[in-house]
C-alpha cells in the first residue's frame, strides 16, 4: 500500500497535501512494479522497416505495454512511426564515409500529456489533466569502421526497443539493419543452451514449462550419455571388472570387452545336461571348447563312423518341380539326389533365391526354379516392348563420348547426338566443313531452289528473340535484321524495334528499313535506298561521302535579280555526283519565261563536281531572270 494521509474533520486541505496524496498512490503503483522486477517491454512495441516503402523511418507496433525503470506505465494503441534520420538533439545520423557505420538506438520514455488548462488563485495557468503518455528518444553512437561500431549506452530513464545500423549513403532502413539483441523486454534470461526473452510472466513461465516438458519427455535437450553416471557393476565371467564411470564410457567398454578376442570368455553359461555328453557351468568360451573337443573326438574315430545305409532319412519336401523326396535311408536319398539332378529336368528341380534386379529395375524374384530363372533371363533380354526392351537391362561401360549406363541409354545417346539427314541436328561445338579438295569445291551447298524467298541461315541475337537471317530469292541475296518472312508478309521478332533488309543482285545494291512499331508489314519497305551497279562503268563512294561515276546526271540552275547595262549574271551549279574527269558536255533546257537575257546560256569554269551557268544582259533592268535544267554527260 501507499504511504497514507489521515485527513480530519474540518481540516483546511492545501493543494500540496492533495497532490501529495495522489503522488503517494502513484508511487505505490510504481513501487509495486519496480519491486517485482516488472520493468521493460511487456507486449508488442516491435520495431520494423517502414511499410509499404522503406525510408529513413521505422514502424513500432501497437498496442504496446511497457514499464520503465521507475515502474511508470507507457502505453500506445496504434502503430507508431519514428524518424531515425536525426537524433533527439536534431543532429543528422548520416555516416560520412564509405567504410564507416554507426548505431542509432530507438528508446521509449515515460511522459505526461497536459490538458484542460485552468486559472488558479494566483491568476496562473495550470493544467488540470496530467495523463500518462510517452515519447520516442533517438540516440546515435559514435561513427567507426564497419564492424567496430559501438551502440549508445542504455538509459536509466528510457527503455531500449531496437538498435539500427546506418552506413554511408543509406536512404532506407531495411529489416536486416534492425537489431533487437539488446531490446529491454521484461524477461531477458540468458543461458546455454536455452535463453528466454518475453514480456509477460505467463509467457516466460510457459516457455520454461515447454522447455522442461520437452526435456523430461525426451523430445529435446536430452542428456548425453557422457553426462550420466554409472556407479559400477559386477565383474565379467573371466573376472574383468566394471568400475564406476559414465554411461557413455561403460557402453563403450561393453562393446570393446565383447568385441575383443576374449569376449566369449566374459559371458557366463549355465551347465547343460545330456547323454552321452554334458556341458559343465562356465563361460561361453569354456563350453565352446568342450563342444569342439567332443565333436573332434567323434569325427576322428573311424570305429564310430555311421554308414549311410544304416542312417534313416525321414523324407523331406519336394523338389521345385514337385518331385517328392520320400522316407528312406541316407544312402538311397543321396543316390536319388544325384539321379534327380543328373536328369534333363534337373534344372527345374533346383530353386533360386532372389537375384539382383536388371539395370532398368525389373526384378528377379525368389520362388522360381533354376530353369525358370534361366528362361526369364532369355525372355527379359529378348523383350522389345517400348520402355521395357532388353537393351535397357544390360549394362554398358563408358566408351568414347558415351557415359556409363545401359545399352539402351547408349543407343539413345547415339540417336540424340549422331548426325542424320532426315531430322534436325543441334551442334553445341564448332564444326569444320571443308568440302572437297580444291577451291572450286563448295564447302556447303543448298540445292533446293527458292519459290519466293528461301531462308538459308538464322542467327540468334539478343535474349528478347531478336534474330538475323539470310534469304535467297531467284536472283537476290537478302540479309535481314529483326524481320522474318512468313510466305505472305514480314514479321518482326521484336515489334518495338525497327527492321532492316540489305539486298544484292545482278543490277543493284538496296538498303530497306521499316521503323513502324507494327508486328507485321507487307513486302513493300517504308524506307528504301537503291544503288544501281549495272551499265555505269566503274563507280566509287569516297570517304568524304562523294559518289563518283561516269554517265549523265541532271541538276537545276536559276538566277533572278536586277542587272546593270551590258553585264553578265550567273550562278554556280554543283552536280549530283562527281565525274572521274570533267568531259565539258553540258546541255541546257530552259524552264519557263526568260526575262532580259540575250543569247544562249553559257557554261564556264567546269570541274568534276560542278560548273558556273552565266547569261548576257544588254540593258539595265530591275528584273533579270532565267531558269534551266542542266544535263552533264
Amino acid at each position: 500500500m501507499s504511504a497514507r494521509k489521515n485527513f480530519f474533520f474540518r481540516q483546511r486541505i492545501t493543494e500540496a497535501e492533495l497532490d501529495a496524496a495522489f503522488d503517494d498512490l502513484e508511487d505505490a503503483d510504481h513501487n509495486l512494479a519496480s519491486d517485482l522486477g516488472f520493468t521493460g517491454v511487456l507486449a508488442n512495441a516491435v520495431v520494423s522497416q517502414h511499410a509499404a516503402v522503406a525510408d529513413l523511418t521505422v514502424d513500432v507496433s501497437g498496442p504496446a505495454s511497457i514499464l520503465d525503470q521507475l515502474g511508470r506505465r507507457i502505453f500506445f494503441s496504434g502503430l507508431q512511426n519514428v524518424d531515425v534520420a536525426r537524433d533527439n538533439n536534431g543532429v543528422a545520423t548520416e555516416v560520412s564515409a564509405a567504410d564507416k557505420e554507426k548505431v542509432v538506438s530507438v528508446f521509449v520514455a515515460f511522459d505526461r500529456a497536459l490538458s484542460d488548462p485552468r486559472i488558479d488563485g494566483n491568476s496562473a495557468t495550470v493544467f488540470f489533466h496530467r495523463d500518462e503518455s510517452f515519447q520516442f528518444v533517438v540516440v546515435q553512437g559514435g561513427e567507426a569502421t564497419i564492424g567496430a561500431s559501438v551502440p549508445p549506452q542504455l538509459r536509466p530513464d528510457a527503455i531500449l526497443l531496437a538498435d539500427v545500423t546506418r552506413r554511408f549513403g543509406q536512404v532506407q532502413i531495411l529489416g536486416d539493419r534492425i537489431s533487437t539483441a539488446r531490446r529491454q523486454d521484461a524477461f531477458v534470461l540468458a543461458g546455454v543452451p536455452r535463453s528466454i526473452r518475453r514480456g509477460r510472466t505467463t509467457e516466460a513461465v510457459a516457455d520454461l514449462l515447454s522447455l522442461h516438458n520437452a526435456h523430461v519427455t525426451g523430445g529435446a535437450d536430452r542428456h548425453p550419455a557422457a553426462s550420466i553416471d554409472f556407479a559400477g557393476g559386477g565383474a565379467w565371467a573371466d573376472g574383468t571388472t566394471n568400475p564406476a564411470t559414465s554411461v557413455e564410457a561403460q557402453l563403450d567398454k561393453l562393446v570393446a570387452d565383447l568385441a575383443a578376442l576374449g569376449g566369449a570368455a566374459k559371458v557366463g553359461a549355465a551347465a547343460t545336461s545330456g547323454a552321452p555328453n554334458a556341458l559343465a557351468a562356465g563361460s561361453v568360451k569354456s563350453q565352446l571348447d568342450a563342444l569342439l573337443a567332443q565333436v573332434n573326438a567323434h569325427v576322428g574315430s573311424s570305429a564310430g563312423a555311421h554308414p549311410g545305409a544304416a542312417i534313416l532319412y525321414g523324407g523331406g519336401g519336394p523338389w521345385k518341380d514337385g518331385t517328392a523326396n520320400s522316407a528312406t535311408t541316407v544312402k538311397a536319398q543321396l543316390d536319388k539326389i544325384v539321379a534327380d539332378l543328373a536328369a534333363d529336368a534337373g534344372a527345374g528341380r533346383i530353386g533360386t533365391a532372389a537375384r539382383a534386379a536388371w539395370l532398368d529395375g525389373r526384378a528377379n524374384p525368389a520362388g522360381v526354379s533354376l530353369l525358370a530363372a534361366l528362361s526369364k533371363i532369355i525372355a527379359d533380354v529378348s523383350d522389345q516392348g517400348a520402355g521395357t526392351d532388353g537393351a535397357a537391362r544390360i549394362g554398358a561401360q563408358a566408351a568414347g563420348n558415351l557415359p556409363v549406363g545401359s545399352v539402351r541409354s547408349q543407343l539413345d545417346a547415339l540417336d540424340a547426338t549422331a548426325v542424320r539427314t532426315n531430322v534436325a541436328n543441334v551442334f553445341n561445338a564448332t564444326q569444320t566443313v571443308n568440302g572437297g579438295s580444291g577451291d572450286a569445291s563448295a564447302a556447303l551447298t543448298t540445292t533446293l531452289a527458292p519459290g519466293i524467298r528461301k531462308l538459308l541461315w538464322e542467327i540468334a541475337g539478343t535474349s528478347d528473340n531478336y534474330k538475323f537471317r539470310l534469304y535467297a530469292t531467284g536472283r537476290t541475296l537478302e540479309f535481314t535484321l529483326n524481320a522474318r518472312w512468313d510466305i505472305t508478309e514480314w514479321v518482326k521478332d521484336v515489334p518495338t524495334q525497327a527492321s532492316t533488309k540489305f539486298e544484292i543482285n545482278n543490277n543493284e545494291l538496296r538498303f530497306n528499313a521499316d521503323a513502324a512499331l507494327a508486328a507485321r508489314f507487307p513486302d513493300a519497305w517504308a524506307n528504301s535506298i537503291g544503288m544501281g551497279i549495272a551499265g555505269h562503268g566503274a563507280q566509287d563512294l569516297d570517304a568524304g561521302g562523294n559518289w563518283i561515276s561516269a554517265g549523265a546526271t541532271e541538276t537545276y540552275a536559276a538566277w533572278s535579280g536586277p542587272s546593270a547595262n551590258s553585264t553578265r549574271v550567273g550562278i554556280g551549279v554543283p552536280f549530283r555526283k562527281m565525274y572521274p574527269a570533267f568531259s565539258g558536255s553540258i546541255t541546257f533546257s530552259p524552264i519557263g519565261i526568260t526575262r532580259n537575257v540575250t543569247g544562249s546560256l553559257l557554261a564556264i569554269s567546269g570541274t568534276t563536281s560542278g560548273i558556273t551557268v552565266v547569261a548576257n544582259v544588254t540593258t539595265a533592268n530591275t528584273d533579270t531572270f532565267f531558269a534551266t535544267r542542266v544535263l552533264a554527260a
